[in-house]
């Protein structure tokens, strides 16, 4: 045995160099990155032009309902098939949507002055009500409130009989995205022009708290996890999300993100943030506390895709939907994700 000790010493040296080898290539070649997210579907909107809106999720028929803002129309995908099975004609700017389950009733707010309610299931026109400048609709399932954004301020209207009523309150200009508590009375308001968050007591309708931000402005989109009784606020210059104390008002976290954000979006089993920029990405945030954030992801999509909505509820797998714009080189599309769990 004596005499293959030699050997086996050598042989255990050439291993062992090898070893370092490779621990060596492997230290100078990371790990390939897996993204958080990745596009299943990709479905055309044929003949639909300009810019794509705001989403709503309707579960009960099984559709997706976009705003196609720069068509002057409402574009419904539906069903397993993911195609497009009908268009509304006749808007004047859509930019909000919102089904309403309760009353299957599909809700559109036009900048040029109205909003629209339609059947739910084929869309037969019910009425159309006077708002200048209707933006984001907002749904309180508690009160059977519709929530209309607009030029004068925050309107309402009763679901039961689809009235407008009187009761309003106004800003000194358009309010932005906001939140609606749903085991509380405050409504977040997002004012751009005076980068500031405005908290409403909807029960008073009283102004019972102003955020003022001092290092980014215009904010627009806007996300509420009551749970974590945090705010999130997105700011355009400097692209910056701002973390709110929704008790306390103040600033925990500030992140640097996307560029002109539409839309953000939280999935409280991931803890994850997703954010949908016209810069041409979906940026993703893991929650590691309610004060601590760090971006998992920047998946790329398409210049000017800033709305978006997390669906699901019907599918095996929960993803994003994503608006992509039609423009001289690329027709009007929505893309369909599916979250990657890691």
């Amino acid at each position: 045995m004596k005499a293959f000790v030699p050997k086996i010493t050598a042989l255990l040296c050439g291993l062992a160099m090898v070893g370092m080898l490779f621990r060596g290539v492997s230290a100078q070649q990371p790990a390939l990155r897996r993204e958080p997210m990745v596009i299943t579907n990709r479905v055309p909107l044929p003949g639909v032009l300009g810019r794509l809106d705001h989403f709503t999720i309707d579960n009960k028929h099984r559709r997706v309902i976009v705003a196609g803002l720069g068509n002057n129309t409402i574009e419904v995908v539906g069903g397993f098939s993911l195609r497009d099975i009908h268009s509304i004609p006749g808007q004047d700017g859509p930019q909000g949507v919102l089904y309403v389950p309760e009353i299957d009733k599909l809700v559109v707010a036009n900048e040029g002055g109205k909003v629209n309610i339609y059947e739910g299931d084929k869309y037969d026109f019910v009425k159309a009500l006077d708002f200048d400048g209707a933006d984001n609709l907002r749904y309180d399932a508690a009160e059977k409130l519709i929530y209309v954004s607009y030029a004068e301020g925050i309107g309402l209207i009763d679901a039961k009989t689809l009235e407008h009523l009187p009761t309003v309150y106004k800003f000194p200009e358009q309010p932005e995205s906001y939140q609606l508590e749903t085991k509380g009375p405050r409504i977040f308001v997002n004012l751009p022009i005076a980068n500031s968050l405005a908290v409403i007591d909807r029960k008073t309708w009283q102004r019972i708290a102003t955020w003022k931000v001092t290092d980014a402005r215009t904010n627009f989109a806007m996300l509420l996890d009551e749970t974590d009784h945090r705010l999130f606020s997105v700011f355009g210059n400097p692209s910056t999300i701002m973390v709110f104390d929704t008790e306390s008002g103040t600033i925990v976290a500030k992140l640097p993100c996307v560029v002109d954000v539409d839309d953000i979006w939280y999935e409280p089993t991931t803890k994850r943030i997703y954010l949908s920029g016209g810069e041409g990405f979906v940026d993703v945030f893991h929650m590691f506390d309610a004060d601590h954030y760090e971006r998992i992801g920047k998946v790329p999509t398409f210049t000017g895709a800033r709305t978006s909505v997390i669906w699901g509820e019907y599918r095996a797998r929960q993803g994003m939907v994503i608006g992509v714009p039609a423009t001289s080189n690329q027709g009007a599309e929505l893309w369909f994700t599916q979250f990657i769990d890691y």
